[in-house]
C-alpha cells in the first residue's frame, strides 16, 4: 500500500507559538528536527503495518515549504518540498493510487478557541474560509480532495481541537493529541519522547485498518464548492487588481472574496491563491 503524509509544524509535539514555526525563532532549527521526528515517527508507524511506499509531502508554508530536515528523514520514503507544485498545493502527491491520509502536526481552522495556532491556509490574511457556509480547516481540504480520488483520511496529530474537528467529518480516522490548546499560543504538551510513540501506533493502527478495508473516504460534501474567504484587513490595491484578472473569484467586499472551483484540486489553489495574491503581477495559482 502507497502511504501520503501530509506534514505541518503548528501541530507538532511540544511546539505553541508563532515564534516556534517562524524562521527567526530562537529555536527554529530545534523545531525543525521536531518536525521531523514527528514525521518519522508516522512513516515508521505505516511501514511497520505493511506500507510499500510512503510519500511525505511538505505542508507549512515558511521558506517556500521546505522546513524538513532532510539529513534526518526516514530514507526509505520520497519527500515533495518546495513552493510551485502542480496540483492542489500543497496534496501534489496525493492521487488514486495512494491507499491512506496522513495528517501529521496538522492543527485547528481558522475561528477555533482554543485551538494552537489556528488557522486556515494564512495565518496572515485568513480571518476565516467557509466552504457552503461552514467554517473549515486545512484538514477539510485534505478530507474532500482524498475523498475525490476515492482515498479515506486515516490519522491526524495535533493538539486536542484539531483532533475532534477531524472526528466531525472523519469519525473512522486515528487521532493522536500530542498537546490540550489551552489558547493560540498555549498548551498542555505531551514530551516530544512520549509523543513520537504515540504517533508510531496512530500510524500502525491507520495503515492496518487501510489494508483491511476498515476506513471509509469522505463524500459528506460535493463539488460544485463554493468559499467565501473573510480577510483579516482590507486588501490591498494589489490584491484587488490580481484578483479581479481571475477566473472563479467575486470580490464581495473590501475584506470578502467569494471563490467558486468544480473540484478541490482548483478549490484548493483558489483558495490558497488568494493569500500571495498582494504580490504584483503573481496571477497564476
Amino acid at each position: 500500500m502507497k502511504v501520503f503524509i501530509s506534514v505541518d509544524m503548528e501541530g507538532i509535539s511540544g511546539l505553541v507559538r508563532w515564534a516556534d514555526v517562524a524562521t527567526q525563532g530562537i529555536d527554529f532549527q530545534l523545531n525543525r528536527s521536531l518536525m521531523t521526528a514527528d514525521a518519522n515517527a508516522a512513516i515508521e508507524g505505516a511501514f511497520d503495518a505493511g506500507a510499500t511506499q510512503v510519500i511525505v509531502e511538505e505542508n507549512h508554508g515558511v521558506e517556500e515549504l521546505c522546513v524538513l530536515m532532510m539529513e534526518e528523514i526516514d530514507p526509505r520514503v520520497e519527500v515533495i518540498r518546495g513552493a510551485g507544485r502542480p496540483g492542489a498545493t500543497t496534496a501534489a502527491g496525493l492521487d488514486e493510487s495512494v491507499g491512506v491520509v496522513l495528517l501529521v502536526g496538522h492543527h485547528a481552522r481558522a475561528g477555533s478557541f482554543p485551538g494552537v495556532m489556528a488557522h486556515t491556509i494564512s495565518y496572515g490574511w485568513f480571518k476565516l474560509v467557509k466552504l457552503h457556509g461552514e467554517p473549515i480547516g486545512e484538514p477539510d481540504f485534505f478530507a474532500i480532495r482524498a475523498g475525490e480520488l476515492g482515498v479515506p483520511v486515516g490519522m491526524v496529530s495535533g493538539d486536542h481541537v484539531v483532533a475532534e474537528q477531524v472526528r466531525e467529518i472523519c469519525p473512522w480516522a486515528e487521532t493522536v493529541e500530542v498537546k490540550h490548546a489551552y489558547a493560540k499560543q498555549s498548551a498542555k504538551c505531551i514530551p516530544p519522547a512520549r509523543a513520537r510513540p504515540l504517533i508510531r501506533e496512530g500510524a500502525m493502527r491507520a495503515v492496518t485498518r487501510a489494508l483491511a478495508g476498515e476506513l471509509q473516504t469522505y463524500t459528506s460534501v460535493s463539488a460544485p464548492y463554493e468559499f467565501e474567504v473573510t480577510l483579516t484587513k482590507p486588501m490591498t490595491g494589489t490584491m484587488n487588481e490580481n484578483i479581479t484578472t481571475q477566473d472563479g473569484f467575486e470580490i464581495l467586499a473590501e475584506n470578502l472574496i467569494r471563490v467558486t472551483a468544480p473540484n478541490m484540486d482548483l478549490g484548493f489553489r483558489r483558495v490558497a491563491y488568494i493569500g500571495y495574491a498582494d504580490q504584483a503581477g503573481v496571477t497564476r495559482y
